[in-house]
This record gives C-alpha cells, sequence and structure tokens, in this order.
C-alpha cells in the first residue's frame, strides 16, 4: 500500500509539476510578446479556485492536477473582438508565433538546470565506481575489466559517478561500436585503458540495466553478515546462526552480499560448503541452495567512508556543472530518439505512467537530492519529445511557422485539420505502445 501510495503522490507531483513549469512559458512569452492570455489552468477539469488579474487573465486552480493549460486569443478558436484582433496569437508575426511555441520546451530545460543546480549546492553523494563481480562471459570480461578496478573515464572523459558512467556509454555512440574504458587498479595505483565492445545493446531490447548485461556491476562492499533465518529454509537446517559472517564458498572467497548470491545463484540444488566466521571461531557448514536462497536476511551496515564520495560546489561553479549535466541529457535524449526512430533503438525503451510512477515512487521516498535529479531528467525528456514534428506537439506547430516562413504565407485550414488527425493518431499510438511497454515489465 505505501508502494502505490508514493507512487501515486511522485506521479501527481511530477507530472503536474513539470506541465505547470512547461505551461507557464507558454504563458510567460505569450504576455510578454502581447498575447491575450484568457486561461491560465493548474490542473483540468473544474476549476476549484479562480480569479482574474487586471489583463482579464484567468487563473484556475483545477480538479485534475495532472498538468495545466495556457487558453490564448485566438481567432481559430474562436470569435475575437475586432478591437483585440492585434492580441490574437494567431496574428502576431511568425517570429512571435515561433517563441511562444518554444517557449514551454524551453522552460523545461531551464527547469532541469534549475534542479541540477540546487542539487550540485545541494551536494552529491555517491558510492565511488568500483566494479563488483566482472561474469566470464560478458563484455566486460573479455575487454579486460576486472572485479575491484575504479571505473575513472569512459572515452578520455571523467566519470566519478555510475551515473557518468550509464550516460558516457548510452551516449557514445546510443548503443553501438565499442568505447574506451579507462580503470584504476586500486591497490597497486595503475590506470590502464580498454577497448570494451557495446554492439548494438539498445536495439535488443529494454536499455534498462544495460550496465549489467555488459558486465559493469557496482561493487557491493558489504560482507554477508546474517541478520535473520527464514523458518524452514535450508540455512536454518544447516544451523547457520544471526551474527555468522561468510566468508567463502567451496573454498572461494566471499567478499561481498551480492557476491553470495550470485555464488548461490550458479550453485542452485548442488551441495555447497560455506566457510563461516562465528565469534572467533571458523566453521564449515554444508547447505544445499533451494530456489537460489538459502533463506538468509543480511545485516544493515554502512559503507565504508573511504567508498563514498561527496561533491558540493558553490553557486557559480555548481550552475555551470548544472548546464553541463542538462546538456549532456538534452542531447543524449535527441539522439536516442533519433536512433530509436530509424531503429538502431528498441522501441521497448518507451515507458509510460507505470514507469514513471515507480521511478517517481521510489525517488520521493529516497530524498530531496533524488526526486530533484528525477524531475530534472522527465523535465529534459518533456522538453524535447514536445519539440517533435509531429502535429499536436508544440514541435509540429513550430514545423508548421517554419513551413509559412518558406511559403510566404499560412497553411490552409483543411491541410491543418488533417495535420492535427495525423499527429492525434501518432501520439495516440506512442502513448498505447508505453502503456504496453510497462504492462510487458510488470509480467516480466
Amino acid at each position: 500500500m505505501n508502494t502505490f501510495f508514493y507512487a501515486l503522490l511522485g506521479f501527481i507531483l511530477a507530472i503536474g509539476l513539470l506541465t505547470t513549469v512547461h505551461e507557464f512559458g507558454h504563458f510567460w512569452v505569450a504576455r510578454l510578446l502581447g498575447v491575450k492570455v484568457l486561461r491560465f489552468s493548474i490542473g483540468f477539469g473544474k476549476a476549484l479556485v479562480s480569479w482574474y488579474d487586471k489583463r482579464g487573465t484567468q487563473y484556475a486552480i483545477s480538479a485534475i492536477p495532472l498538468g495545466g493549460y495556457v487558453k490564448m486569443l485566438d481567432e481559430n478558436e474562436g470569435a475575437v473582438p475586432k478591437h483585440e484582433l492585434n492580441l490574437a496569437f494567431n496574428n502576431k508575426p511568425v517570429w512571435a508565433r515561433m517563441l511562444v511555441i518554444a517557449a514551454g520546451p524551453a522552460f523545461n530545460i531551464l527547469f532541469a538546470v534549475l534542479a541540477y543546480w540546487l542539487i550540485f549546492m545541494w551536494g552529491v553523494t555517491t558510492i565511488v565506481p568500483i566494479l563488483g563481480n566482472v561474469p566470464q562471459q560478458s563484455p566486460a570480461y573479455a575487454a579486460g575489466l576486472r572485479a575491484g578496478q575504479e571505473i575513472v573515464a569512459i572515452n578520455k572523459q571523467s566519470t566519478p559517478t555510475w551515473e557518468d558512467i550509464a550516460v558516457q556509454i548510452a551516449s557514445a555512440n546510443t548503443g553501438e561500436g565499442s568505447i574506451q574504458v579507462t580503470v584504476l587498479d586500486r591497490q597497486q595505483q595503475i590506470q590502464t585503458t580498454h577497448a570494451l565492445d557495446i554492439g548494438n545493446l539498445l536495439a535488443a531490447g529494454n536499455a534498462e540495466g544495460f550496465l549489467q548485461k555488459l558486465g559493469m556491476q557496482p561493487s557491493d562492499p558489504i560482507a554477508p553478515v546474517i541478520d535473520k533465518l527464514t523458518p524452514g529454509m535450508p540455512a536454518e537446517h544447516a544451523g547457520l546462526q544471526p551474527g555468522d559472517i561468510i566468508v567463502s564458498l567451496n573454498g572461494a572467497a566471499v567478499y561481498s552480499r551480492t557476491h553470495l548470491v550470485e555464488l548461490l545463484q550458479v550453485n542452485e540444488g548442488h551441495s555447497v560448503q560455506l566457510g563461516i566466521k562465528r565469534n572467533d571461531r571458523q566453521l564449515t557448514i554444508t547447505v544445499i541452495p533451494e530456489d537460489k536462497k538459502i533463506g538468509v536476511q543480511f545485516a544493515n551496515q554502512e559503507i565504508p567512508r573511504d567508498l563514498i564520495r561527496t561533491k558540493q560546489l558553490s553557486p557559480i561553479p555548481a550552475f555551470m556543472a548544472a548546464s553541463r549535466h542538462t546538456i549532456e541529457y538534452t542531447t543524449l535524449t535527441a539522439k536516442f530518439l533519433a536512433k530509436m526512430v530509424v531503429g538502431k533503438v528498441s522501441w521497448e525503451n518507451i515507458g509510460g505512467p507505470i514507469s514513471i510512477a515507480k521511478i517517481a515512487g521510489r525517488t520521493v521516498r529516497s530524498g530531496i537530492e533524488y526526486f530533484l535529479s528525477f524531475l530534472a531528467i522527465i523535465s529534459i525528456s518533456l522538453g524535447v519529445l514536445n519539440m517533435l514534428p509531429i502535429p499536436v506537439l508544440d514541435g509540429g506547430h513550430f514545423m508548421y511557422c517554419v513551413i509559412e516562413l518558406v511559403r510566404g504565407k499560412k497553411l490552409s485550414t483543411k491541410a491543418l485539420a488533417v495535420g492535427q488527425t495525423f499527429g492525434l493518431v501518432v501520439l495516440s499510438g506512442i502513448m498505447l505502445l508505453a502503456l504496453y511497454n510497462d504492462i510487458l515489465r510488470i509480467l516480466r
């Protein structure tokens, strides 16, 4: 129930806030350029609260908190009094209309800069990107990457966090070709560079978890200390106790909880010898994993301080870093969409409201830093998606203006109607595909 509540709350906050930011961009620039705004609504449906300003604009907070809209004076939307024709959107110069149209997506991008700026000033705390177990059949292992190495750069671009690593790999060629991975041997303090073939990974399916598919899993620095035993499971039958530390499996060292889980999965149904440290004694206990598990819960432990990295910037450096981060994500999103259109990235990567709600719920519970980061990424996505040249989207209206500039006259009402119908069909198809992908992710 709590998970559902947080997912719903996160979804409403994210979509409500970001679409309101988007519509405020249209509103602000329209007013600046002399277009009369009839209504600015936060939410849809029946107005719960409304008021008017001196210019006759109605402001409303409406019942359905999933975005908002701006209604401008426009002859295409209804009759306009003669004395207000100069205030109608459709009668403004084409350059002015283009600015009003582009303002919504632009404000989404500016919101992302603001969000990242606050994050970098607040301080970003991350785990040092050290590789955990690298499976022998993985591309990372074939490239020469090994557990315990710290990834310090991708294609000579510094990667202080796992997020930086993911972005650099995805943006290198949006899932094609090979990249140069520079790693640091933390014991010998030696850096080496390896060519990692990332192939056509993103064209094969959902991009979620593509680092794991490459064999680049984060190291789990926490030792497997048993906290609780599940009644009736193999660990209890074998005599394991709370407080036991599992140090080996079949003679091979176990260096983390994740490593132990991976070894147990490999040995499902087979008897294994667990090396146990109990107080000051060393024990060997035989156990047979059941359904890839032995029935233990690990104790919560703090991550070692030397594996935690905190970065906090003063206002000006934080703003510069936020701008670079936003440009990087905006470029990556545009490239991703372009590759999707030509079939080089799978359409399975399109996510809908369920995916957004799940991620939003997790970030709401994780804290303000993570939720702001999530809002920034979604805001960038909204900005880029809205500028796609599809009628009914801002990009479609912007395209009409470009055509008008080239032709020297506006498109006919019939052409606009045909475009509107086509745009609705395309947009409906994308939304259905996103929902279909969400449902498949739930069923998997």
